[in-house]
């Protein structure tokens, strides 16, 4: 028959940020009397990550948690909370789908005679039978299929909703200002409608999903020496809906990239390449609860090219 707890062994994965003695406190103060109830005392000798440091396998359990879940949802866009730890967006597959149908008309005018060059596009087209991811239901609650969807959690399906409409233009350009230096530049802006008609009704005169109005690119080529070139180039997005009801709005973004190459030798060429290079928070979606999901951080890549 037990008569009293003495010692207590805690193993458990952390973020970098989060040393010992927190994790020792909160063990201490909150999560002992919570679990051992009558049992716990504060004289209890607490273990805490005997073994060192666990910020390491917080992510691999969640990469392997993640994993799993997409296998338990077979053809369906599973969205993780990182911050909540659970699932908040499912999109159903559908096999009764129709193929969509495109129209469009595109005209552009292009000038360039050994200077700067320019052009200047307007298109229309139009989607029928476009296929959107519609939203069907909003968590809590047990659906068929899809199982359990949790608070602030959202349940699409892949449906076909009737029209987009969408027309619009853009302006682009280059010069180069030297042998060694040149530039260029484009500009678009896009109208998009759609008219869900029968199909989605809920969605006549909103925006389609994930389509911003306005981006813009801008690009540096240098060739600095013989060996070494570096090439730079910017990109801005306009804010835009991450759903189908318009409902979350994404922030509008801009991105720098930058690139070097050095030529060792002929058919070998080092190259060293910044994505994102300022750090920039791009958002990619958000749940219902209105946290965020951004897209890649700033990340370094480097390599040969081999060429024959």
């Amino acid at each position: 028959k037990p008569v009293a707890v003495r010692s207590v062994v805690i193993s458990t994965q952390h973020t970098p940020d989060a040393n010992q003695k927190q994790i020792t406190e909160y063990v201490r103060e909150d999560l002992g009397p919570r679990v051992l109830g009558k049992w716990w005392s504060k004289d209890a000798t607490l273990f805490v990550n005997p073994t060192g440091d666990f910020s390491h396998g917080g992510p691999l359990t969640e990469t392997v948690l993640v994993g799993t879940l997409a296998e338990k949802f077979p053809n369906q866009w599973v969205s993780w909370d990182r911050e909540a730890m659970k699932v908040t967006n499912i999109t159903e597959a559908n096999a009764a789908l129709e193929p969509e149908t495109l129209r469009g008309v595109e005209a552009g005018l292009a000038f360039g005679r050994g200077g700067p060059t320019w052009g200047a596009t307007v298109f229309w087209n139009e989607i029928e039978d476009a296929i959107v991811n519609i939203t069907i239901g909003e968590g809590p609650g047990t659906f068929p299929r899809a199982g359990f969807v949790p608070a602030g959690g959202v349940l699409r399906q892949r449906q076909n909703a009737g029209t987009i409409k969408a027309w619009g233009g853009g302006l682009n350009g280059s010069t180069r200002l030297s042998e060694t230096l040149s530039l260029d530049a484009a500009l678009a802006w896009t109208d998009a409608e759609v008219d869900g008609g029968a199909a989605a009704p809920q969605l006549t005169g909103l925006r389609p999903a994930q389509a911003p109005e306005w981006s813009a690119t801008a690009g540096i080529d240098w060739r600095v020496t013989s060996r070494l070139n570096v090439a730079a180039s910017a990109r801005y997005e306009s804010d835009r809906f991450d759903d189908d009801l318009n409902s979350r709005v994404l922030d509008a973004a801009v991105t720098a990239d930058i690139r070097a190459e050095w030529a060792m030798r002929a058919g070998a060429t080092l190259w060293l390449a910044a994505d994102n290079l300022f750090d920039a928070e791009v958002e990619v979606s958000e749940t219902g609860t209105g946290i965020e999901g951004y897209g890649p951080p700033r990340s370094l890549r480097a390599g040969v090219r081999l060429s024959y």
